[in-house]
């Protein structure tokens, strides 16, 4: 069986926990999440089943929307509460308001450099980064750039620790929790993500999600085909360009006039059968799947 799942991560088990949960319920071996979320953290996960999960390189690049709840005045290793070690500051926090709040999030918006946090699952020489700061390894991760595309402030309690509640719209590979470390530190103060529910993922909403302890009775009828998931434009072809697809090989078509451009491929039955890439009129197959 092929297709997606849209789940709400509880917060305490890892992604990896529910690609095992629903291994084990759906009796399928290949099954794959879409994008990582910590285990601290809930919301949406995109889960790919069977021979889809190789769409795995298209989801990755979605856009991420969160809401995150900050707390100022505290430190920790990890940039959240689950950290080894905590730091606690009192004076530099009574300055804080949602006006000098708004202006930090106002900065941040549009292109930046972050540097990861070193308690995250990026690879280096073959580790995961949180396994060699486990071992006590001095990490400087190398710095990205990522988009803000969306920075707002929708809550903020004064008091001796300060609370904000802000929501994030980001490009891929942002980290929050960086994120929410470098406005404490324009902010003059330590800062530290107290709570991450990611609410969206590209244009898929956790709204249509199933919450992960309702998988063993509804995963089925929950299927998601990969036409709504990827949500490309959508090109059906007849019964001979299908034969050409399925080969891999290039098709013609009438003008088109968005150009190199990712699209949905289905046949006359409306069954998907291919991502493709369009240049021209050329319709180019990049990945292909053999119908059931």
């Amino acid at each position: 069986m092929n297709g997606f799942l849209l789940v709400n991560k509880p917060p305490g088990i890892t992604s990896f926990d529910v690609v095992k949960k629903i291994r084990e319920i759906t009796k399928i071996d290949k099954v794959g999440h879409m994008g990582t979320l910590d285990p601290r953290a809930c919301g949406l996960i995109i889960i790919g089943l069977g021979k889809y999960v190789r769409l795995e390189e298209y989801i990755l690049n979605f856009t991420k929307t969160y809401i995150v709840e900050i707390h100022f005045g505290i430190s920790s290793d990890t940039y959240d509460r689950d950290a080894y070690s905590f730091k606690y500051q009192n004076r530099k926090n009574q300055d804080i308001s949602p006006q000098k709040i708004e202006e930090i999030l106002k900065s941040l918006l549009g292109e930046i450099e972050q540097e990861p946090p070193i308690y995250s699952a990026l690879h280096i020489n073959g580790k995961r980064a949180y396994e060699l700061a486990r071992e006590g390894k001095n990490l400087k991760l190398p710095k990205r750039k990522v988009k803000i595309f969306k920075a707002e402030l929708l809550d903020c309690k004064k008091n001796k620790f300060p609370i904000a509640l802000i929501e994030f719209k980001v490009s891929a590979g942002t980290y929050i929790r960086s994120l929410v470390k470098d406005i404490g530190e324009k902010l003059g103060c330590y800062a530290i993500t107290s709570f991450l529910l990611r609410t969206e993922i590209g244009h898929i909403s956790i709204n249509d999600s199933i919450p992960f302890n309702k998988l063993y009775k509804h995963w089925k009828k929950n299927l998601i085909s990969p036409v709504k998931i990827l949500n490309f434009p959508l090109i059906k072809v007849d019964t001979l360009k299908e034969k050409r697809i399925l080969n891999g090989n290039d098709v013609l078509l009438p003008t088109y006039e968005n150009n190199e451009i990712f699209v949905s491929v289905v046949n006359s039955k409306d069954k998907f059968i291919a991502v493709g890439k369009i240049k021209g009129n050329v319709l180019k197959p990049e990945k292909v799947f053999s119908i059931e």
